[in-house]
């Protein structure tokens, strides 16, 4: 087998230099500044000279842009990715797993795809067979980052600037219960950060609360957020919340461990 080859998963030969452009791709893509080579290299574990040569060939196709020493993603990358979506294919094969984990939990799941650098998208929700009241479709909502569980997640990913800029700002108050300033936002998210997960306690909707634990990505930034929401009326001992963020965690996991192997 020459160099350039090597044995995917499925055991077929796959060409390294298409593999080292898709990583350097990838890493540029979880980074909110432009990098040089050697940065580059650093991130997927190339030498300067061997990093450099997929980007010669991604700045001539378009899909990197360089000024002076720095790269970023480029032009025609972002004119094909326009058109994708980013979710197709996606949910599909991950329902069935987050069906399960439902089941096993006893309450409504959902499943959010981190798209860009602020936003989140709802790919599957689904709720255990047996159980008497359910959530309501929410598919295409949006709610405030400040005041939903799957949101502060992506606060986390940010400094408090970027938290600013994704917020627009303005700390809405929904409910007596939502955080509504900064100060006290930067310090629940922090928070957040040391736990690695997020709740949110009637802050969204009264009556409402709901966990939610990342999925990291190969490069370490947020991917994707489970989220396990339920009446808090069902929720009663603090053991009992322990006990579900513990098997979320769990199912976390497994979804990751399905997402990552589809990315690859």
């Amino acid at each position: 087998m020459a160099d350039t080859e090597a044995k995917s998963s499925a055991g077929v030969a796959a060409n390294r230099s298409v593999s080292r452009a898709i990583s350097i791709l990838r890493a540029m893509a979880a980074s909110p500044n432009p990098m040089n080579v050697t940065e580059i290299g650093l991130k997927v574990g190339l030498p300067r000279a061997t990093a450099f040569r997929p980007l010669v060939t991604l700045e001539e196709e378009g899909f990197v842009d360089r000024q002076e020493t720095l790269y970023t993603l480029g032009w025609d990358l972002a004119r094909i990715a326009q058109d994708v979506d980013p979710s197709s294919g996606l949910a599909s094969r991950v329902q069935g797993t987050v069906a399960e984990i439902a089941d096993e939990l006893g309450e409504t799941l959902t499943l959010s795809l981190r798209r860009g650098r602020y936003d989140l998208d709802l790919i599957v929700q689904q709720s255990p067979r047996a159980i008497g009241v359910t959530m309501s479709d929410m598919h295409g909502m949006k709610w405030p980052l400040h005041a939903a569980a799957t949101g502060k997640l992506l606060l986390a990913d940010l400094d408090n600037e970027e938290i600013k800029v994704a917020t627009n700002n303005k700390l809405e108050k929904l409910t007596p219960a939502t955080i509504s300033t900064y100060p006290a936002l930067f310090k629940h998210i922090e928070q957040v950060r040391e736990q690695g997960w997020a709740s949110t306690i009637e802050e969204l909707e009264e009556g409402i609360i709901s966990f939610a634990v990342p999925i990291y990505g190969k490069t370490g930034h947020l991917l994707a957020s489970l989220a396990y929401i339920a009446p808090r009326l069902r929720i009663g001992t603090a053991s009992v919340e322990e006990e579900k963020i513990e098997a979320l965690k769990e199912g976390a996991q497994r979804l990751a461990r399905r997402i990552i192997s589809l990315a690859n």
